[in-house]
C-alpha cells in the first residue's frame, strides 16, 4: 500500500560525530524531503520525561548503551 508508512534509519554528524534517528515516510524522496524540512523549521517543544517499556529486548539495548558510554568515557 503506497500511504502506509516505513521507518527510515537516518544519520547526521554534530560535534564531530554521528547521531542516528528513525523517520517515518513512503519513500526514499519523501523522507530525504522530510530532512529537509526539519533542518529548516524543527523546534524544540520540551524535553522528553518519560519511555515506554520495551521489554527484555529494549532492557538489554539499554545496558548496552550505557556500557558504551562507560567504555568511551574511560578511553579519554
Amino acid at each position: 500500500m503506497a500511504d502506509e508508512l516505513k521507518n527510515f534509519s537516518c544519520t547526521y554528524q554534530f560535534e564531530g560525530r554521528p547521531i542516528g534517528i528513525t523517520v517515518a515516510a513512503r519513500s526514499w524522496e519523501e523522507v530525504s524531503a522530510r530532512l529537509r524540512a526539519i533542518g529548516m523549521t524543527a523546534v524544540v517543544v520540551g524535553e522528553q520525561v518519560t519511555e515506554v517499556e520495551a521489554g527484555i529486548f529494549g532492557e538489554c539495548l539499554g545496558r548496552a548503551a550505557k556500557a558504551a558510554q562507560a567504555f568511551r568515557r574511560g578511553r579519554t
